[in-house]
Protein backbone atom coordinates (compact mmCIF):
# COMPACT_ATOMS: atom_id res chain seq x y z
CA UNK A 1 0.00 0.00 0.00
CA UNK A 2 1.27 3.39 -0.77
CA UNK A 3 2.03 6.74 1.46
CA UNK A 4 1.77 9.74 0.63
CA UNK A 5 1.09 13.30 1.61
CA UNK A 6 -0.96 15.94 0.58
CA UNK A 7 -0.35 19.67 1.85
CA UNK A 8 -3.64 22.38 1.28
CA UNK A 9 -3.23 25.70 2.11
CA UNK A 10 -5.72 28.88 1.63
CA UNK A 11 -3.90 31.04 -0.23
CA UNK A 12 -6.41 34.05 -0.40
CA UNK A 13 -6.26 34.38 3.21
CA UNK A 14 -3.06 35.84 5.37
CA UNK A 15 -4.33 34.89 8.88
CA UNK A 16 -5.95 31.56 9.70
CA UNK A 17 -9.99 32.12 10.85
CA UNK A 18 -12.93 30.14 11.47
CA UNK A 19 -14.70 30.25 8.11
CA UNK A 20 -11.00 29.15 6.33
CA UNK A 21 -10.30 26.32 8.64
CA UNK A 22 -13.91 25.10 8.54
CA UNK A 23 -13.91 24.82 5.09
CA UNK A 24 -10.23 23.39 4.77
CA UNK A 25 -10.29 21.25 7.73
CA UNK A 26 -13.84 19.87 7.55
CA UNK A 27 -15.09 20.49 4.14
CA UNK A 28 -11.78 20.45 2.16
CA UNK A 29 -10.44 18.06 3.52
CA UNK A 30 -13.15 15.30 4.36
CA UNK A 31 -13.91 15.61 0.42
CA UNK A 32 -9.68 14.91 -0.65
CA UNK A 33 -9.94 12.01 2.28
CA UNK A 34 -12.39 10.40 -0.15
CA UNK A 35 -10.66 10.79 -3.29
CA UNK A 36 -6.99 9.88 -1.87
CA UNK A 37 -7.95 7.60 1.28
CA UNK A 38 -4.45 6.28 1.78
CA UNK A 39 -2.84 9.98 1.70
CA UNK A 40 -2.07 11.86 4.53
CA UNK A 41 -3.34 15.20 4.19
CA UNK A 42 -2.66 18.61 6.34
CA UNK A 43 -3.60 22.21 6.29
CA UNK A 44 -0.75 24.26 6.30
CA UNK A 45 -0.86 27.05 8.86
CA UNK A 46 -1.92 30.87 7.27
CA UNK A 47 1.02 33.83 7.60
CA UNK A 48 -0.80 34.93 11.10
CA UNK A 49 1.93 36.60 12.90
CA UNK A 50 5.14 34.82 11.46
CA UNK A 51 7.95 37.25 12.36
CA UNK A 52 8.85 37.79 8.15
CA UNK A 53 5.11 38.70 7.57
CA UNK A 54 4.90 41.24 9.98
CA UNK A 55 7.89 42.96 9.19
CA UNK A 56 7.25 42.67 5.22
CA UNK A 57 3.51 44.74 6.26
CA UNK A 58 5.40 47.19 8.51
CA UNK A 59 8.08 48.01 5.94
CA UNK A 60 5.22 48.16 3.32
CA UNK A 61 3.55 50.75 5.64
CA UNK A 62 6.73 52.61 6.43
CA UNK A 63 7.18 53.00 2.56
CA UNK A 64 4.13 54.02 2.25
CA UNK A 65 3.72 56.67 5.20
CA UNK A 66 7.52 57.92 3.96
CA UNK A 67 6.67 58.15 0.34
CA UNK A 68 4.04 60.75 1.09
CA UNK A 69 1.97 58.76 -1.58
CA UNK A 70 -1.86 58.11 -1.82
CA UNK A 71 -3.33 54.58 -2.77
CA UNK A 72 -4.86 52.93 -5.86
CA UNK A 73 -6.91 54.54 -8.02
CA UNK A 74 -10.20 52.26 -7.00
CA UNK A 75 -10.13 53.74 -3.23
CA UNK A 76 -11.07 56.94 -4.87
CA UNK A 77 -14.50 55.07 -6.14
CA UNK A 78 -17.60 54.96 -4.12
CA UNK A 79 -20.29 52.28 -4.31
CA UNK A 80 -23.16 53.27 -6.88
CA UNK A 81 -25.81 55.22 -4.86
CA UNK A 82 -23.48 55.43 -1.51
CA UNK A 83 -25.40 58.08 0.61
CA UNK A 84 -22.50 57.13 3.63
CA UNK A 85 -21.89 61.03 5.24
CA UNK A 86 -18.04 60.36 5.59
CA UNK A 87 -17.63 57.82 2.40
CA UNK A 88 -17.21 60.68 0.06
CA UNK A 89 -14.56 62.49 2.89
CA UNK A 90 -12.61 59.80 3.60
CA UNK A 91 -12.44 58.67 -0.56
CA UNK A 92 -11.40 62.16 -1.05
CA UNK A 93 -8.68 62.05 1.10
CA UNK A 94 -7.07 59.19 0.31
CA UNK A 95 -7.17 60.03 -3.85
CA UNK A 96 -5.55 63.53 -2.84
CA UNK A 97 -2.48 61.71 -2.02
CA UNK A 98 0.09 60.28 -4.66
CA UNK A 99 0.49 56.42 -5.08
CA UNK A 100 4.36 55.92 -4.65
CA UNK A 101 6.57 54.03 -7.30
CA UNK A 102 8.03 51.82 -4.94
CA UNK A 103 4.74 50.44 -3.64
CA UNK A 104 4.39 48.03 -6.63
CA UNK A 105 7.88 46.27 -6.18
CA UNK A 106 8.97 43.11 -3.83
CA UNK A 107 11.36 43.42 -1.31
CA UNK A 108 13.64 40.30 -1.87
CA UNK A 109 13.36 39.20 1.93
CA UNK A 110 9.84 39.28 1.59
CA UNK A 111 9.48 36.43 -0.96
CA UNK A 112 9.68 33.17 0.97
CA UNK A 113 7.50 32.40 3.19
CA UNK A 114 6.59 28.75 2.41
CA UNK A 115 10.49 27.55 3.84
CA UNK A 116 8.72 28.81 7.39
CA UNK A 117 5.18 27.84 7.65
CA UNK A 118 4.58 24.96 9.26
CA UNK A 119 1.66 22.25 8.85
CA UNK A 120 -1.03 21.73 11.15
CA UNK A 121 -3.39 18.57 11.34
Amino acid sequence: KQWYQRRVRAIAFTSDHIETLFEMDIEYIEDMKKEFPDANILRCESLNDHPKFIECLAQLVARHISSDGKTIPQMSLRCPMCTNPTCGPMRGFFSSRQLPESISQTDSDCNDFDSDTKAVG
